[in-house]
């Protein structure tokens, strides 16, 4: 990051959320400078503490699963996000639940459920039984400010696909204070963190005890099943 541009986003990060928020982002910063760091929180959503009642008005909010087709259909569009990697994700099994308002396309959030997802490029983390991993939100420019963050959430603990489940997980950067602030009223408490380092080639990852006693852990290169062979 420029000095120029780290200086500013320091004086912004003081001015919303105070000095420790601002020492944080200086340190990360300044860090980059040198080495590549990521420093993310964990953070969990219990079924329990999902919003009974979401802020909705007269049924106005509606949720479906997407298809392909329609997910194609909103990437041909402008401001959706849908790029390749979201198609692969459809593809190896994770579902899109894409937000309505008065039946238009309003947003989206995508859940994984297999128990093993990707959060960082080249890291897994191991869920415990039960848990959804909620990724790659999005609330479309024209309904922004219609309360669709923490409605999404609890749309998918609702959602017949998944009644079933414990809760959701996911991840926020440690100096991303807005979006940490945001989680945490849509009922996300954090529960641990995860720190890569990165210097050339070499690359190390720590993770906080507390991850391991929820049953979660760090795989840098997960095993997976082989692949069928081909019918003959």
């Amino acid at each position: 990051m420029h000095p120029r541009a780290l200086v500013g986003t320091v004086l912004e990060a003081r001015r919303r959320h105070g000095v420790a928020a601002a020492a944080g982002t200086l340190l990360e910063g300044l860090a980059q400078v040198f080495v590549r760091l990521e420093f993310v929180q964990i953070i969990m959503l219990e079924r329990s503490r999902a919003p009974a009642q979401p802020a909705e008005t007269g049924g106005r909010f509606g949720a479906v699963l997407a298809d392909e087709a329609t997910l194609l259909a909103l990437q041909a569009q402008e401001d959706w996000g849908i790029d390749a990697v979201k198609l692969a994700a459809l593809r190896a099994g994770d579902q899109c639940l894409l937000n309505l308002v008065d039946g238009r396309p309003a947003g989206y959030t995508w859940v994984h459920s297999r128990g093993l997802p990707e959060i960082l490029p080249g890291l897994w983390l191991r869920l415990p039984p039960g848990w959804l991993y909620n990724f790659a939100a999005y609330t479309h420019p024209a309904f922004r400010g219609s309360g669709l963050q923490s409605w999404r959430h609890a749309a998918v603990l609702r959602h017949p696909a998944w009644q079933g489940s414990a809760g959701l997980v996911g991840w926020v950067r440690a100096t991303n204070h807005a979006s940490r602030r945001g989680q945490g009223k849509s009922g996300y408490v954090p529960v641990g963190w995860i720190v890569r380092v990165g210097l050339g080639p070499w690359q190390m990852t720590l993770s906080s005890t507390s991850l391991t006693r929820r049953g979660m852990a760090c795989l840098p290169a997960p095993m997976r099943p082989a692949a069928a062979a081909p019918a003959r």
